[in-house]
């Protein structure tokens, strides 16, 4: 299969040299990712009360595919640019992303447990603390 441009052409070569399979990294895969990764924040940002306050399975679920898609990216963007294939400015956008994305999932977390504390004391009823019973 041939390069579409001169500079994919280098990139391959580059990547080559540097022992890494060409189609290892689909580089248009990797930026439809990343882009599905800065809307999936801007979902989070958009529903972050919605998101944190459900079930903890539902919770538990979502929570786990978003960070693996977090993950695969990174490990992505690190193959790329030990390669040499990831511009400066691409590399900071996804350090970027990353950074942004792993706050609001902690974010998102601490809101989350609240919210499942609320639960349990609807759940449970008032706390029983303070109340003495009558000895006679």
């Amino acid at each position: 299969m041939g390069s579409d441009s001169p500079l994919t052409a280098r990139l391959d070569a580059q990547l080559r040299a540097d022992g890494i399979p060409v189609d290892h990294i689909d580089r248009l895969q990797f930026f439809a990712d990343v882009q599905a990764l800065e809307l999936r924040l801007a979902i989070i940002d958009d529903r972050f009360d919605r998101l944190a306050a459900r079930p903890d399975d539902a919770y538990q679920a979502w929570r786990r595919d978003t960070v693996i898609r977090l993950r695969s990216i990174a490990d992505r963007a690190g193959a790329l640019d030990a390669g040499g294939a990831l511009e400066p400015h691409r590399r900071r956008h996804v350090v970027a992303l990353l950074t942004v994305l792993r706050r609001r999932i902690v974010q998102l977390d601490e809101r989350h447990a609240r919210h499942r504390d609320r639960r349990a004391r609807r759940r449970d009823g008032p706390a029983r603390q303070g109340r003495v019973g009558l000895l006679l």
